[in-house]
């Protein structure tokens, strides 16, 4: 009952009388990825144009940068003249965000919804949206979850350390409740849209739209206690639906089918902010009985694509809010299942545009279509660039392939894979017990085998593998990833996605 009069009377009601309009602007989504390719593609490149015009004339940042390029919006006649432009990195827009730079001068920020990225890889970068942008972005999420056959207010557990939440411009995401919200609106608070955002999401959407229950971080550790920490939860929450990091998802599935617990099968699980692969997927899905879905994007960017169904772990480009790039090094488009750069274009986002932006991540698109019927483009995802090993030949290896072999090995209860230089490796191991027996003979040779070559590989057994600052795990790093990138500085640091 709750749920009809939701999506049959308040969000609609929503859409009709306020700015809210991100219920109308998923079921558009929805009906979307259906339209005729060429209907779609149309349409794409109409609000790519819209955008690009909108940046020059009114954000400093991109009227530079295209100035610089030799290029104006009207040079821009088709797809070859859009990658002319320079792909945009996130320390770029870190470094001129706090000038404003990179905001449009039509879109006061005092208006804006500010938020921040986790900072994985380097310091976070606070975020700027109009609010527009953040009913498209609503409207992504709520058509992934479309895809998994889930619902709105289905209820949802959360299992990562942390995410993109919506915060004042010194990056601080205070509790606002509703008196405190009506007082900075009375005095005319100079954050009052700031606190909107907050309130609204913390308030309002998260605990009775999304009925979300955010769980605690993993420790450094993954020891018992944490494990049993989550299965109490999920017993006492029974959620609809668990969305959480693969490799956090992955330990507690190991510890469920460990320990022989019986959980209650839910709708679905969603894996975010992360790398998964066939095996991983089927073996979380196989603990806590459910469908396994991967969705992609990023706080700048909302969702840009996710699985359905039919897809194996493929996932289905929301070409109406994003416009995706699967580029060589050399800048050239790459072919269909070719390891490549993921560069993204935000079709709906004008406070803060993301114009080629190097999204720090490699992957690969289909043209095949999906069993659904949907029209979008696949895609996969294999690692980060900076976990990008590229060998003496040239051939670059992406982090998935080393995670795939290694994770789960007999004896290995976490692994990092760190590349010193072309011939030189430093694969440490944290055992599943003191006792346990690791095959070194094995996994020396199935490195070799992975890169085609004898390359020197130094065991050392370590207590632990420590995470970044958001929580999240870098099980490979490379030491030749650079050559992989497509911008001209390739030396410039990336940023933190997903």
């Amino acid at each position: 009952m709750k749920k009809a009069i939701l999506k049959k009377l308040l969000l609609p009601m929503a859409s009709k009388l306020t700015s809210n309009k991100g219920w109308d602007y998923y079921k558009q989504y929805i009906v979307s990825d259906f339209d005729p390719i060429e209907t779609r593609k149309k349409r794409q490149w109409n609000k790519l144009k819209r955008l690009i015009e909108h940046a020059y004339t009114n954000v400093p940042f991109y009227r530079n940068k295209f100035d610089k390029a030799g290029i104006k919006p009207e040079h821009i006649k088709d797809e070859s003249d859009f990658r002319k432009i320079p792909v945009t990195t996130k320390k770029e827009l870190r470094d001129n965000v706090s000038k404003e730079y990179t905001i449009a001068e039509n879109y006061p920020s005092k208006n804006l919804r500010f938020s921040n990225t986790s900072g994985t890889t380097g310091p976070s970068l606070i975020l700027m949206h109009d609010h527009e942008d953040i009913n498209y972005k609503y409207a992504s999420k709520l058509r992934s979850r479309h895809l998994m056959g889930c619902d709105i207010e289905d209820s949802i557990m959360r299992i990562t350390s942390n995410e993109c939440q919506p915060c004042l411009p010194n990056g601080e995401s205070p509790d606002v409740g509703f008196l405190k919200y009506l007082q900075m609106v009375l005095s005319n608070h100079e954050y009052k849209q700031q606190a909107y955002y907050i309130l609204l999401e913390n308030k309002i959407i998260n605990p009775f739209i999304h009925r979300r229950h955010f769980s605690k971080a993993l420790r450094t550790y993954f020891n018992n206690e944490d494990m049993e920490h989550y299965v109490k939860e999920i017993k006492k929450y029974k959620p609809d639906m668990i969305v959480g990091y693969p490799l956090y998802l992955f330990f507690i599935a190991r510890y469920i089918k460990e320990k022989g617990i019986k959980l209650t099968p839910i709708k679905a699980v969603e894996l975010t902010a992360g790398l998964s692969f066939d095996s991983m997927r089927s073996f979380i899905g196989e603990q806590f009985k459910a469908p396994v879905y991967q969705i992609y994007g990023g706080c700048e960017l909302g969702r840009v694509a996710g699985s359905c169904v039919h897809s194996n772990g493929l996932m289905h480009i929301l070409e109406d809010h994003a416009y995706i790039e699967f580029i060589k090094s050399s800048g050239e488009i790459a072919n269909p299942g070719e390891l490549s750069n993921i560069i993204v274009t935000s079709l709906n986002s004008y406070g803060m545009p993301f114009i080629r932006y190097e999204h720090g991540d490699v992957g690969k698109y289909f043209d095949h279509q999906c069993h659904c019927g949907r029209s979008a483009q696949l895609m996969d995802v294999e690692g980060r660039i900076m976990d990008l090993i590229v060998n003496k030949d040239g051939v670059p290896l992406s982090s998935q392939v080393f995670i795939e072999s290694f994770l789960g090995y007999k004896g290995i209860k976490l692994f990092q894979l760190i590349q010193k230089n072309l011939n030189v490796l430093e694969f440490r191991i944290v055992k599943e017990s003191p006792l346990a027996n690791i095959n070194i003979i094995e996994i020396n040779n199935k490195i070799k085998e992975i890169f085609g070559y004898e390359v020197n590989v130094e065991f050392k057994y370590v207590d632990y593998i420590n995470p970044a600052a958001s929580g999240k795990y870098r099980l490979v790093r490379s030491a030749t990833y650079e050559s992989f990138r497509c911008v001209e500085d390739k030396n410039q640091e990336l940023g933190n996605f997903w």
